[in-house]
């Protein structure tokens, strides 16, 4: 199981900082939102492991509170770089 947990958190911190330098050379609205839409995955998934590594329940909790922040994020996003081109 350690084994699986540090390959995870190696692969999740190496996407990490693959989608952060993407936010950061990206020229439009529409490529930093999606950026920072894959750096939240990475981050929900980041919990999510360490949820079941160390076998925290409550943090489940969190894990869904910031799916749910995740999502409504992305779609208001999307709404307003709508708006804007329209």
């Amino acid at each position: 199981m350690i084994v699986a947990v540090g390959i995870a958190v190696v692969l999740l911190t190496v996407a990490g900082v693959i989608s952060l330098a993407h936010v950061v050379r990206s020229t439009n609205v529409s490529d930093r939102a999606v950026g920072v839409d894959l750096v939240t995955s990475i981050i929900i998934n980041a919990l999510a492991v360490v949820t079941a590594w160390s076998y925290q329940p409550p943090v489940v909790t969190l894990i869904i509170l910031l799916t749910l922040l995740a999502f409504l994020g992305s779609v208001a996003v999307a709404r307003f770089i709508d708006r804007t081109r329209s």
